[in-house]
């Protein structure tokens, strides 16, 4: 041991290694570089990428991610039972009782005069006549009156109620007019 030396000090460091990293110099070199345009150390480091590196023209394509598992279906008879309470709770609605003749006669003349004006381009009038003929119910005008009735309302720019009659005419009974109701609903988006 040197005699300058205290006994409870680490011994010096031999002159031929390089000193520690000193934190105070390293931060004076990153501003050193930012300075001078220079990236600062460390950041030379490659980031990892998320998606794999393809270079253009390859044939190996990335395998498409596993789609996530699909919930088992349910049982047919889990479906059968929940039917039967859903029956249960709500039961179908009593079929409506059938039109008397009589009305059927005068809902039929009612669309006669709602096709003459809306021909002669009377809409309003159209539109009048049409409506009893909705109000009455008849299974063999009903469902075009109520089509006729979506069509006045889409020329007027009403589309929620256009919306609403063509609504009416595609869950009636009669599938010519229903059809007709699907095609103007798909029309009007």
């Amino acid at each position: 041991m040197s005699p300058d030396t205290d006994p409870g000090s680490p011994p010096p460091a031999p002159r031929h290694a390089s000193p520690g990293p000193d934190p105070e110099l390293d931060h004076l070199e990153d501003a050193d570089a930012l300075a001078g345009g220079a990236e600062p150390a460390g950041a030379d480091e490659p980031e990892e990428a998320d998606e794999p590196f393809i270079p253009l023209g390859s044939e190996e394509l990335p395998e498409p991610p596993e789609p996530p598992a699909a919930e088992a279906p349910e049982s047919f008879e889990a479906h059968q039972a929940h039917a039967a309470i859903a029956r249960s709770l709500h039961p179908p609605p009593p079929p409506s009782p059938p039109v008397p003749p009589q009305l059927c006669a005068e809902a039929d003349a009612y669309f006669t005069g709602a096709m003459h004006a809306y021909t002669e381009g009377d809409l309003p009038g159209a539109r009048l006549s049409l409506l009893a003929v909705a109000a009455i119910g008849a299974p063999d005008s009903a469902p075009a009156a109520m089509v006729f009735l979506g069509v006045i309302a889409a020329r007027h720019r009403d589309f929620p109620q256009a919306y609403l009659w063509f609504a009416r005419a595609a869950a009636g009974p009669d599938v010519h007019w229903a059809l007709v109701a699907v095609a103007e609903l798909r029309r009007l988006g």
